[in-house]
């Protein structure tokens, strides 16, 4: 499987991706589509969380350069006082973790595929932490929308592997094949089927989910952090007054 077999691929997902009616407030909408966290997602913040905030983007996206760590704060704020959290052990715990998901948009070609591409094998190399490292600073660097990053920024003619080794790849054969890898790719093109599949039309998109009733909220776009943190204190809130009166 070829960049270009998976960018026409994804065309088709983009073309296929109907709107879901949005929440009369807010924005938010049910998320009832929403897959909880599964073994092959990169959790920053604790492992086990009551609620799990989940981002799907496209690191060429500029609406995902303007969100930024926006993510990354949420989690830290919400578990500054857990006991446990922001800790990448098995059995961590705390009050809200974060997922991102990949879904780069086939209109911003080959450069939002290969950094997508490359994420999933910095993270085979330094985990977890790789990956938010790796694409923190990619989002950062990039000029979005196809664009790439420049040579402005001094990053020389393999900016990606450049950032994957800042990140924690220090296998760089290793790095290499895995960013050529037909079966990278595919797990790429996995991560954005299964966005459509969940009403996902857009990057960024936005899940809450609280992994104690499995409720979930979805929204569109770059939310400012209060926004956000609204609806988790909202979502707690409801699910919590849900399981004292025995509702469903």
């Amino acid at each position: 499987m070829t960049i270009r077999t998976v960018i026409a691929a994804a065309a088709a997902f983009a073309l296929a991706a109907t709107a879901t009616p949005a929440a009369a407030q807010g924005g938010w909408r049910s998320g009832a589509l929403v897959a909880p966290a599964g073994t092959g997602d990169r959790v920053y913040g604790p492992a086990k969380a009551d609620i799990t905030l989940i981002v799907w983007l496209d690191p060429e996206c500029p609406y995902c350069k303007q969100f930024g760590q926006t993510g990354e704060k949420l989690v830290d704020a919400n578990n500054a006082n857990t006991t446990g959290a922001n800790t990448t052990g098995a059995n961590s715990t705390g009050k809200l973790n974060l997922i991102v998901r990949l879904m780069p948009l086939p209109f911003h070609g080959e450069p939002a595929i290969a950094a997508s591409a490359a994420s999933l094998c910095v993270a085979e190399q330094a985990g977890a932490a790789g990956f938010y490292r790796f694409l923190d600073r990619y989002l950062a660097l990039t000029a979005t929308n196809g664009r790439g990053i420049p040579a402005s920024a001094g990053r020389g003619s393999d900016a990606i592997g450049s950032l994957a080794q800042e990140a924690g790849a220090s296998d760089m054969p290793a790095l290499r094949t895995c960013r050529r890898a037909p079966e990278t790719l595919r797990r790429v093109m996995g991560e954005s089927a299964a966005a459509e599949a969940a009403g996902v039309g857009g990057t960024p998109s936005i899940a809450i989910r609280n992994n104690r009733t499995g409720d979930s909220l979805m929204a569109d776009g770059a939310i400012p952090q209060d926004a956000i943190q609204s609806a988790i204190d909202w979502l707690a809130a409801r699910s919590a007054a849900k399981s004292t009166s025995g509702g469903s």
